[in-house]
């Protein structure tokens, strides 16, 4: 819902279905969670399964995680066909992959089907951010979205309860897992005759024409907005990634903490930390996006980069769990900022470039950095000095947070320009 449809936000009809429009995106964020943690946790049974060296199995993650980046060229086609129908089809092709993702029978089969899975997994995450972003009046869109990426990790912690409670014993084994991937499917039949096409997709389809070529978000006055967003998550992300990524690593091989204690303390940190979602979702609704992105990308730097420093334990799970309420919780501002700096005939394929294209070049790029700083190249550098070291990344994303990212709280989103009025007014 926009800004311009004040009356029909608040009609009892169209609250249940807000309501209801949220549970059904639920899912999308839930298992783009769950499937991100499945590989990483299920890497030795995966190993034995298809006879391979740990080397081996560990990169086909870099083919799987190209999915997440071509997501872009089907989130882009939202512009032209809509978001409902595309999403619709990427729930039946993220469920399908996932089920083939089961009963793979090589290295080479796995990669290929969950390449596939996060090809549709990307487009069903950025298609509900999307979808929030324009249902929902301004003034309730950054809590929505805190609601809805909370999910996000909670499918990380059910993946890990998972694998605590012993499902990869079962008769199925790891392949269990993934037979769970395919649950989506189930919604189709639930979502077909309940979702609608958003309102500022239908407003924009009667007044412009829509479906602009691939150029046109690159275009001015787009372009300087999409490469300074874009900036602001790349550099956000390698820090995020990479602490996520080697943290077990380091409390372990560096730190020389106990498996059973790094594992209590993350499940504990999860549990209360992610709650940052919902805080930062609430806060850019009162605060502004931007004050409230550069607080908490500040501050989920500075506890990173002191998470990977202390030896104390009580200060090791302290900064542990700042570090996660802030470094992921900024994920709803960053979100918002991306849909509504953009008018709905582009704003697909902008939020692609920027969350598909940019938001995951720097997630794969910040493990991968941690590996070539603390590893040969590395020059006496180890783990935790490497993670460190690219949280100052920090500070040129708030530079350009600050300097050159427009506030976005209170864009009309059926608008030509859902800036106009504050640009206006700045000048």
């Amino acid at each position: 819902m926009c800004a311009s449809e004040p009356d029909l936000a608040q009609s009892p009809v169209d609250r249940r279905y807000l309501k209801v429009l949220q549970w059904l995106l639920v899912p999308a964020a839930f298992f783009n969670g769950f499937d991100s943690e499945l590989r990483a946790l299920l890497l030795p049974q995966l190993q034995r399964a298809f006879h391979v060296h740990l080397s081996a199995t560990g990169l086909i993650g870099v083919p799987i995680g190209l999915g997440q980046l071509a997501a872009f060229f089907l989130v882009r086609r939202a512009d032209r066909v809509g978001r409902r129908p595309l999403l619709l089809v990427s729930l039946v092709g993220y469920a399908l992959a996932t089920a083939l993702t089961a009963a793979a029978t090589s290295v080479a089969a796995f990669a290929a089907f969950q390449f596939v899975a996060q090809l549709f997994i990307g487009t069903e995450y950025a298609l509900a951010v999307l979808m929030v972003a324009e249902e929902l009046s301004p003034n309730e869109r950054g809590r929505a979205l805190g609601r809805l990426l909370l999910a996000s990790p909670l499918g990380g912690v059910a993946t890990a309860a998972l694998l605590a409670a012993g499902l990869q014993h079962s008769a199925l084994g790891w392949r269990a897992f993934f037979l769970i991937g395919a649950a989506p499917a189930l919604l189709i039949a639930a979502a077909r005759p309940l979702l609608r096409e958003t309102a500022a997709f239908r407003s924009a389809r009667r007044d412009r024409p829509l479906g602009q070529p691939i150029a046109a978000v690159f275009a001015r006055p787009w372009r300087r907005r999409l490469y300074v967003l874009g900036a602001v998550n790349f550099l956000e992300k390698i820090p995020t990634a990479a602490a996520a990524g080697w943290w077990t690593f380091y409390a372990e091989r560096e730190r020389h903490l106990s498996t059973g204690l790094v594992a209590l303390d993350l499940g504990v940190a999860y549990g209360i930390g992610t709650l940052g979602y919902y805080a930062c979702g609430r806060a850019i609704d009162r605060f502004g996006r931007r004050p409230v992105v550069g607080s908490f990308l500040a501050i989920g730097c500075v506890a990173g980069a002191a998470l990977f420093q202390v030896g104390n334990e009580a200060a090791t799970f302290v900064l542990l769990l700042v570090a996660v309420f802030f470094g992921l919780g900024v994920g709803p501002g960053l979100s918002a900022l991306s849909a509504e700096s953009f008018p709905t005939e582009l704003r697909a394929q902008a939020s692609g470039v920027v969350g598909n294209v940019f938001a995951n070049a720097g997630e794969l790029a910040g493990p991968a950095l941690v590996g070539a700083l603390a590893g040969p190249l590395g020059h006496g550098f180890g783990v935790g000095d490497a993670v460190s070291l690219l949280t100052l990344l920090g500070i040129p994303a708030l530079g350009v947070l600050a300097w050159a990212v427009t506030e976005t709280r209170g864009a009309v989103l059926d608008a030509p320009d859902p800036l106009a009025g504050r640009l206006a007014a700045s000048r």
